[in-house]
């Protein structure tokens, strides 16, 4: 798209009348025209009903006040309709943690939680430093290269691998499964119906069902695997939560660092300032990576579905609708954070965002994903590495994921 053309379309669109908004439809995201639908829909509609999406009508929340609110009370806003806009078969007798509410929920997610514990991150400090050292030894100076797949995927993908208990000679199938879960269907996707979709998804069952059945009674090992197998709380849970379970944990870990990483690299780019305010002062390392994760809002949204009649702030919400709470309205809304159009490693509360979410259903793998970009990161300011990216990036296609399929770059030597 030429910069005449994504102008015009980005006028047309700010003068859109606010009734026709659909904030579902992925070309919105691919084009980066959601911030400023999303500005007008905080300003002028902060509760919005799309009557028609090819998801079917739902709600849309996106202010960051309204969206804690609502994480809030899992009582009347549930997470078991599912977890994101598309409308996926569920079973009646498997589900995963994602689709359950508290108290179910709390009892299978701490069957995990042990993995994101301080003496754990203490563990997988030196495995994540060193695949970062050798990711960053196989990258040429000053000649172009994808940093998605040579950088982003690389390292998330075999962080993934160790901590799900999966030999790093098939990560690449994590990948795989991976961008396949994540994929809307739709026509002209790689899949086009929910059919297509479990049939592509047979395998990566498979291949976790093998591997669970490996680490029956390996509770010497210190996985996800091993530990939904194995963990009391999680014993009862059938073959199938098992695969659904790791599913999810698979996207979670994927999607955020994944896609923070490029983010970060195009950011430091754009603001030259604030990469060289970081590299000349390392306590900035926290703010900074905090920052990038606000900044490019991975999980562009998350969904609860009504348990009752409610009527919220005005609008009256019925039992059974879908509402759509939009992450990546709330990280720039202007009455909860300070020029947040600004990307800024300085801000007095760097952890004031939600790109993690809130309340019972708060990123699990939070800790993790920091741990990855923290050491990312200080590994290139060590270095004095310097991205320079050689064109616009290719945007993933989806009101789901906000992220990069490529980004051409190269690096440079600031030592």
């Amino acid at each position: 798209m030429t910069d005449t053309s994504y102008n015009d379309l980005r006028k047309k669109f700010e003068v859109m009348p606010i009734d026709a908004f659909n904030p579902s439809d992925p070309l919105i995201y691919f084009y980066q025209l959601h911030d400023s639908m999303f500005a007008r829909l905080r300003r002028e509609r902060p509760v919005h009903y799309c009557a028609h999406s090819d998801f079917g009508p739902f709600w849309s929340i996106t202010r960051y006040r309204d969206i804690v609110e609502i994480e809030s009370n899992p009582e009347v806003f549930s997470s078991t309709g599912g977890f994101t806009i598309v409308d996926i078969p569920q079973s009646p007798t498997a589900r995963s943690f994602m689709t359950m509410d508290p108290p179910e929920h709390r009892e299978v997610r701490q069957a995990v939680t042990p993995l994101a514990s301080l003496n754990n991150l203490k563990m997988l400090e030196s495995v994540i430093s060193e695949l970062v050292s050798q990711t960053l030894d196989g990258l040429p100076l000053r000649e172009p290269f994808d940093w998605v797949s040579r950088v982003s995927v690389e390292i998330t993908i075999k962080v993934l691998a160790v901590m799900m208990g999966v030999p790093q000679s098939d990560s690449s199938k994590l990948q795989k499964w991976s961008d396949l879960a994540s994929t809307i269907p739709q026509p002209g996707a790689k899949v086009t119906d929910l059919q297509s979709y479990y049939q592509e998804l047979q395998e990566c069952r498979f291949y976790i069902e093998r591997l669970c059945r490996e680490m029956a009674g390996r509770t010497d090992l210190f996985n996800i695997a091993s530990m939904l197998v194995n963990s009391k709380q999680s014993r009862s849970l059938s073959n199938e939560e098992v695969f659904l379970n790791m599913l999810i944990l698979l996207l979670a870990g994927n999607d955020t660092t994944r896609h923070s990483l490029t983010g970060g690299a195009l950011f430091v780019e754009q603001n030259p300032d604030q990469l060289a305010m970081f590299y000349a002062n390392p306590d900035l390392l926290s703010p900074f990576v905090s920052e990038v994760i606000r900044y490019q809002t991975p999980v562009a949204h998350m969904r609860r579905t009504a348990k009752s009649d409610v009527d919220f702030h005005g609008h009256s919400i019925k039992k059974g609708d879908k509402v759509i709470l939009w992450y990546v309205s709330a990280n720039r809304d202007e009455d909860e954070i300070e020029t947040p159009e600004r990307f800024n490693i300085n801000r007095k509360d760097h952890d004031h965002h939600l790109a993690f979410g809130h309340g019972p259903h708060r990123c699990i793998g939070k800790n993790i994903a920091l741990l990855e970009l923290k050491l990312f990161w200080a590994e290139m300011a060590r270095r004095k590495l310097k991205v320079r990216t050689l064109g616009p990036p290719e945007r993933v296609k989806s009101c789901i994921v906000n992220g990069y399929s490529s980004l051409m770059v190269q690096l440079e030597s600031l030592g």
